[in-house]
């Protein structure tokens, strides 16, 4: 082995390895395999999604490497007990300053908030329609209220009842056209949080906002693995559709998604030639690497 010549690769999931259908198909599965066999590569996952959410992914793959959730929020490795959780979270005060504005309480349908116990669920009690739609959208089983795979529901004034710090926050606003006053109130409580926009293609009419601790963002969690497994940025590749990728598509030899918005597509300097739907990071690794 050669080691000067090993490579990393950072993929994010839904968008990018995930079809449409939230499934990996078997050609990408296997030329993912092929990649890691040879010379000691690195292939890793960097989501937005929460550990229960993305594990499967990870476990399909035959990974033994870091994976990042949360957009950074959570490090971990599934497979090894010595690797110790990276948890970047933030105070909680932050969602209780949002949700103390009564003015725009009333624009907020539904707050979700991850942190290391689990996952919050901040809702009306007459809005269980967009409590549905939203969890169902965001990887929660609608259907496991309480369980450790599930979450815990709660009303809108009732941040009380989590314990700990925030990884993640996703708030749903009912009408677009105040997602600028929400932001706005968001950015002044600090300039330590980033605010990301979602788009949601559901029954729902509104749109969703993210909240992140500044430091958790997939470019910091590329140059973390590119330190890590002592592979520089010059033989680090990665691929992505969304605007949370963006910072690391730009860090590394970034690929953005035949089917990224086109901001994405703007802001890096290589595209694939397939979309996700068409194996679009498998063909890709297969040209570059020669698989």
């Amino acid at each position: 082995m050669n080691w000067n010549k090993r490579t990393l690769v950072i993929c994010d999931l839904d968008g990018s390895l995930l079809k449409d259908d939230e499934t990996i198909s078997q050609f990408s599965v296997d030329i993912i395999k092929k990649f890691t066999s040879k010379n000691n590569n690195k292939f890793c996952i960097a989501t937005g999604r929460p550990i229960r959410a993305a594990i499967k992914y990870y476990k399909q793959l035959g990974l033994d490497t870091i994976m990042a959730n949360l957009n950074g929020a959570n490090i971990i490795n599934p497979t090894d007990p010595n690797f110790s959780m990276i948890n970047l979270g933030f105070s909680k005060e932050a969602i209780k300053h949002i949700l103390s504005d009564k003015k725009l309480l009333k624009y907020i349908g539904c707050v979700l908030i991850e942190n290391i116990e689990g996952t919050y669920v901040l809702t009306e009690e007459k809005s269980k329609f967009i409590q549905y739609e939203f969890l169902s959208k965001f990887h929660i089983n609608t259907k496991k209220q309480g369980d450790e795979d599930g979450f815990v529901a709660l009303d809108l004034n009732e941040i009380d009842k989590i314990d700990k710090d925030v990884n993640s926050i996703l708030i749903y606003i009912k009408d677009k056209k105040y997602i600028d006053e929400i932001t706005f109130k968001i950015k002044s409580i600090t300039n330590t949080l980033i605010v990301r926009s979602w788009s949601i293609p559901t029954d729902l009419t509104g749109t969703v906002i993210e909240v992140n601790s500044i430091f958790s963002s997939k470019g910091t969690v590329t140059k973390f693995l590119s330190s890590y497994y002592m592979i520089p940025l010059n033989q680090t590749y990665s691929f992505g559709d969304g605007e949370n990728d963006v910072d690391m598509l730009t860090r590394s030899n970034g690929y953005a998604m035949k089917n990224a918005s086109h901001t994405v597509k703007l802001l890096t300097h290589r595209i694939t030639k397939y979309s996700n739907d068409q194996d679009g990071i498998a063909k890709e690794m297969q040209k570059l690497f020669k698989l």
